[in-house]
């Protein structure tokens, strides 16, 4: 499997770990020299010092006919253009690109980008479990506090089905991140009315985890 990763520092170097034990092709490129030689010595494996907006540095890495490009700029715009190029010049099979401005979610995603992620460190277990965020249960540690992030799928029989986030108010134990509802994505606000078929995305706390499940799946 060929994956290329395009810029990013410790998301870059989390990814990186995630697949240089196993079988796989991995071209990395950066725009930042001592982020090359870093992520390099970090990983022991070679870095390209490039640009990944740049058609010819692209090519030049060998980043041509990836089965997946991951774009980590923070730059979202980066992201977009270096997967846009990946995707209509380079032959990759699949792009993922992350977005700090979680509003360019549904708009890149509107724009041809396979998967659009505004955490990278749920990109990094979507990629590692090679799930999609509708089937996405599982745990990962953040700054030393366990992370939980859950999937509920809401039906009609559930307490919290049509009614709001403001009602049902899980704030002090959890958060709901993003829905996704007829395979589109939605980011919600406390005026958001959870509606059957809805597939929740949480994040709480491992000590929190069966208090927000509890809570989310009571019946009527």
């Amino acid at each position: 499997m060929k994956i290329v990763i395009a810029d990013g520092r410790h998301e870059a170097d989390y990814i990186i770990s995630m697949y240089n034990t196993k079988k796989n092709d991995l071209i990395v490129i950066n725009p930042d020299e001592d982020i090359c030689r870093y992520l390099s010595a970090s990983n022991h494996i070679p870095v390209m010092r490039g640009i990944p907006t740049r058609e010819s540095d692209l090519r030049m890495a060998g980043a041509e006919n990836a089965d997946l490009f991951i774009a980590l700029s923070e730059n979202d715009i980066n992201n977009y253009v270096a997967c846009k190029l990946a995707k209509k010049f380079l032959g990759a099979k699949r792009c993922i690109a992350t977005a700090i401005n979680p509003k360019n979610v549904d708009a890149f995603r509107s724009m041809g980008i396979d998967i659009v992620m505004s955490s990278t460190y749920m990109l990094g277990e979507q990629i590692r479990d090679t799930a999609s965020v509708e089937n996405l249960i599982q745990s990962l540690s953040l700054d030393n506090d366990e992370i939980n992030l859950l999937e509920i799928r809401i039906t009609s029989d559930l307490y919290v089905c049509d009614r709001s986030l403001k009602e049902i108010n899980i704030s002090d134990i959890g958060s709901v991140s993003s829905i996704v509802r007829n395979r589109k994505g939605i980011i919600p606000n406390g005026n958001t009315v959870l509606l059957n078929g809805d597939k929740v995305l949480v994040v709480t706390t491992q000590a929190n985890r069966n208090k927000v499940m509890k809570i989310l799946q009571r019946k009527k």
